[in-house]
């Protein structure tokens, strides 16, 4: 997936209020999450948390390649930001966003 592509749809999900950003509010509204993105900065027993939350919740973990700067730019926000969760967005939109992509 070339990451301008999922910049537009970070940045559509941010518009239209299906982005929620930070370990806490992502680990409380679990629930009705579509797909999880991580940076390569998420503290570890954090993402431990979240590997075993999104197992259960069978939700797709993704792991960026970026730190977590990076992160929050792609997602086009003015705040560094390790972990991301998108919530009712289309499944062709989570397939293209892990297809050639390392999912953890």
């Amino acid at each position: 997936m070339n990451e301008k592509k999922l910049k537009k749809i970070l940045k559509d999900a941010g518009t239209n209020k299906k982005l929620k950003t930070g370990s806490k509010e992502v680990l409380q509204s679990i629930k009705g999450t579509s797909l999880i993105l991580t940076s390569g900065s998420l503290p570890i027993p954090t993402l431990d948390k979240v590997k075993k939350m999104s197992e259960e919740g069978k939700i797709p973990l993704y792991q960026y390649h970026g730190n977590s700067v990076q992160l929050g730019r792609l997602c086009s926000l003015s705040y560094r930001t390790s972990i991301v969760s998108l919530k009712n967005v289309s499944e062709d939109e989570v397939n293209s966003i892990l297809t050639n992509k390392e999912n953890i």
